[in-house]
């Protein structure tokens, strides 16, 4: 076995500082929506911010027909923002709008079921009953819980 000389040792450790730190096996990998789900509060479902369930905007356990307002769960600011959504709920579907749903005659909906779980990028999912199909992501304003009969042709 050879011995490697100081001038070589201080060579590779200086090579070595100049790509930057290895990153640990123990480093923790992103969040991901699998992982929120492992964690959801039973009978909530969840709004996030990001895609794959990031920046947390909100929970809710019962309806929240106009998210803009400040009178339930979601206020505010919180709503278009929606970029994914987790549904831990007691209920079997959650429906959410593109409008607060005392606002438009045609309330753009999509659904999300709980066998589902979750939608990680709402940018690839549309409203249906909009005349332009619109993107939900950035676009939800309320949510209601509903049964499965209520969504059946328009989930997530």
């Amino acid at each position: 076995m050879r011995k490697m000389s100081a001038a070589a040792a201080v060579a590779v450790f200086a090579g070595i500082s100049l790509l930057g730190p290895v990153p640990g096996a123990s480093a923790a990998a992103a969040a991901t929506c699998a992982d929120n789900y492992e964690s959801a509060r039973a009978g909530y479902m969840y709004a996030y911010n990001g895609a794959n369930c990031e920046g947390q905007l909100g929970l809710a356990v019962g309806n929240d027909q106009n998210w803009g307002d400040s009178a339930s769960s979601f206020q505010g600011s919180d709503a278009n923002r929606a970029s994914s959504v987790l549904n831990m709920g007691r209920y079997s579907e959650v429906k959410f709008f593109q409008f607060p749903t005392g606002f438009s005659g045609f309330n753009a909906h999509i659904c999300l079921t709980r066998a589902e779980g979750y939608a990680s990028n709402l940018s690839d999912d549309y409203f249906m009953n909009d005349p332009i199909f619109g993107s939900a992501n950035n676009s939800i304003s309320a949510h209601i819980w509903v049964d499965r009969t209520s969504c059946t042709a328009y989930a997530v």
